[in-house]
């Protein structure tokens, strides 16, 4: 009977599908069993070698290795002892050392229980040398708490010196004073009478006051040069400086015995004259703690190299001690990696065997039987997935495989009719949004028809308002005309006056000359508000116009300076007191730009004569401890130039820059504004393609800021073009 009719008998058949894999991972495991079997001998061979490296080779190199990082720890704690800084670090670093040193010994007593090692020798000779290093340890550190306690004697000693010092000059500054005084003027008191010149200008006086400058010096130099001992670190210099320090001494003892015969307050000096000698004689003087510390850093030094010495031939007997345990667990390794190269051969051959009979076993029980029908499933739920419910499912087979198929075919049929349903409530959802749709574009056209009609507006308020300014701005003329021909009349009244003042009674003339006065000022209040008016005006006609001069590449940053010079020229012009310092941060890659610059430039210099205006306002309502500040900054990046213009004034309200760019808005004092440089600069910019802000707070700072959009290479030719 051949193979492919004994599988179709076994098709017909009712066999579940977990016993047809149970069955084919029978077999598999069969063949493992087999070929662990042949292995476990490999290992067994394998296992002896990896045990003698494990019990023998790699513990005996483990223990040398720890026993030499040991013996580098004992080594470095010499210099730990030394630079000890306090009682506390020197008793942690000790009982390191105590530790380090027990399990350094512990470590050689285990290398030398080992029968692996070559030569016991070794091992007594690292013994030796560990006592010897820890007893030079132990000596270090003997000498270092030596050193400490004297370091805080002479501390101790050396805070004395201060204190002595400022005594010494409570007592004799004011003495000294006094003398210089007498010597000067001849009096010992305010209220004295002053005593005749040879009095004051004797030799006891002379003297007395030379024995006082001697006793306040050489104290002074006596101090000096017990602080200068106290932080030598060469004994060579202690010698030289002991020597001034004596010469010092015996001259403030001798100017001390000279000046005990005048009735003076020397001799509240006993104290500390006995001191200022007890701060350098004797073994507890500045001087004896001095070489005594000294003397313990030198024997350091010597303990330090006998360490070194004794940790030099520690280490050297350490590597030989390394070499030997390494040369055992190398030989120990290749003997194991012989044994592992032959299990490697023979897990090689049965893994072939193995794959030989998987490769079998798949193809006649899982490929052939199960992966076909599982993949035709497979293709099946994929249609299924991209939508494709027209095909039937058809699995062949009498197992759980088969079942799974005819489950699919029921889903199959009723997903059908979910897609029908589906389709229906679909259609109505896309009619819904449509809907929706149709409502936001309804909403779209009333906004776009409300801003239509607003635009309307707007231009209509233009027109007006610049129709308004036009009919204005000729009675305006007239006024400011006749305002000063009146006032040339008037001086051709004064002069005509001049001229027939004789004629004319004393109060007669007295009372012309008022008159003319006051009409004088009257025509000049006339003229100033007739030009404020004219200036309103020109700025209404310049807030109404729709067209601007041509573009050009203009460097944006030259301009901003140039008209930040005439704003702040300009202010200076109305007050000589004013001063301000510039701050300037601009973009040195900002290039050209092509603009309307006689636009621009009107926006510049508002809004920095409206900076330098702020900044005035603060300083006359100061007390004077107000800096002034403007901040010109400039930015390119992105397409796009931004210009920041910030002052250090009283800031604006916050109500107020909600509205602070509309028409007639200002927050300056009346007279001063007419609230429309904003609004126009504001229309200058958009007509830029740009945008302008403001950012402030009250009495710190107000930042207005422009951002200008910098058109492509390409965009610039055509619009040039």
């Amino acid at each position: 009977m051949s193979l492919a009719r004994l599988l179709k008998r076994v098709e017909s058949w009712r066999i579940g599908l977990g016993i047809k894999m149970y069955s084919a991972f029978g077999a598999g495991v069969l063949l493992m069993l087999a070929a662990s079997a042949v292995a476990l001998v490999s290992f067994g061979v394998v296992s002896r070698s990896q045990r003698h490296i494990t019990e023998q080779s790699v513990p005996s190199l483990v223990a040398a290795i720890r026993a030499a990082q040991q013996s580098s720890a004992l080594v470095n704690a010499a210099p730990r002892l030394v630079s000890a800084s306090s009682a506390a670090e020197l008793a942690q670093v000790k009982a390191a050392v105590a530790r380090d040193k027990g399990l350094l010994n512990k470590l050689i007593e285990e290398l030398r229980a080992r029968e692996s090692l070559e030569n016991q020798e070794q091992a007594r000779t690292l013994r030796s040398l560990s006592d010897a290093l820890a007893a030079t340890l132990e000596k270090i550190e003997q000498s270092s708490s030596r050193r400490r306690e004297i370091q805080r004697r002479l501390n101790a000693r050396e805070a004395e010196i201060p204190v002595m010092t400022r005594q010494v000059d409570r007592i004799l500054v004011p003495e000294i004073d006094d003398q210089a005084f007498f010597l000067a003027t001849g009096l010992r008191e305010i209220g004295d009478l002053p005593a005749p010149p040879a009095e004051r200008t004797s030799y006891a006086e002379l003297v007395r006051y030379r024995d006082l400058l001697t006793l306040h010096t050489q104290a002074n130099l006596a101090a000096r040069l017990l602080a200068e001992a106290a932080v030598l670190n060469d004994r060579k210099l202690v010698q030289p400086i002991r020597e001034r320090y004596n010469a010092a001494v015996g001259s403030f003892e001798r100017a001390f015995r000279s000046s005990e015969h005048h009735a003076s307050p020397t001799r509240m000096l006993d104290f500390e004259f006995e001191q200022l000698k007890s701060l350098g004689h004797g073994a507890e003087g500045i001087f004896g703690l001095q070489e005594a510390k000294l003397r313990e850093v030198d024997l350091e030094a010597r303990y330090i190299e006998e360490n070194r010495a004794t940790a030099a031939g520690l280490l050297a007997t350490m590597d030989r001690v390394v070499a030997v345990a390494d040369r055992q667990a190398e030989e120990a390794s290749r003997a194991s990696s012989s044994a592992v190269s032959t299990g490697m051969v023979v897990l090689m051959v049965l893994n072939a065997f193995n794959i030989i009979g998987a490769v079998v076993l798949g193809w006649i029980f899982v490929g052939r039987h199960l992966i076909r029908r599982l993949t035709g499933l497979a293709a099946s739920m994929r249609s299924m997935a991209e939508g494709n419910l027209e095909v039937p499912v058809e699995v062949r087979g009498n197992d759980e495989v088969t079942d799974m198929a005819e489950a699919l075919e029921v889903f199959r049929r009723h997903a059908l009719e979910v897609q029908r349903l589906n389709l229906v409530e679909k259609l109505a959802d896309e009619l819904k949004e449509k809907n929706a749709e149709l409502e936001q574009t309804l909403k779209d056209l009333k906004t776009a028809q409300h801003q239509v009609i607003m635009q309307e507006k707007l231009a209509s308020l233009g027109q007006l308002t610049a129709g308004i300014a036009h009919e204005i701005k000729n009675p305006l003329n007239f006024v400011n005309n006749f305002s000063e021909v009146s006032g040339e009349l008037i001086e051709e009244a004064r002069e005509v006056l001049g001229e027939i003042g004789e004629q004319v009674p004393e109060d007669a003339r007295d009372e012309i000359g008022g008159i003319l006065d006051d009409l004088t000022a009257n025509l000049q209040k006339i003229n100033q508000h007739g030009k404020r008016a004219d200036g309103i005006v020109h700025s209404m006609l310049e807030h109404s116009r729709s067209q601007s001069g041509e573009r050009r590449a203009v460097d944006l940053n030259a301009l901003l300076k140039q008209y930040a010079d005439l704003a702040y020229h300009a202010m200076r012009a109305k007050d000589q007191q004013f001063n301000l310092t510039w701050e300037e941060d601009l973009d040195a890659g900002m290039g050209e730009v092509e603009v309307v610059p006689q636009d621009l430039s009107r926006v510049f210099l508002n809004l920095i004569t409206n900076a330098c205006q702020a900044t005035l306002e603060r300083v006359r309502n100061s007390d004077g401890d107000y800096d002034p500040r403007i901040r010109l900054s400039s930015k390119r990046e992105d397409r796009q130039a931004e210009f920041r213009i910030r002052d250090n004034g009283p800031g604006i309200p916050q109500d107020m820059i909600k509205k602070i760019f509309e028409p007639f808005v200002t927050t300056k004092p009346t007279g001063e504004g007419t609230g429309l440089g904003l609004s126009l600069s504001q229309d200058i910019v958009a007509q830029h393609g740009g945008v302008m802000g403001v950012e402030s707070e009250p009495g710190s700072f107000t930042e207005f800021w422009i951002t200008l959009p910098i058109p492509e290479p390409a965009q610039t030719g055509q619009q040039s073009a």
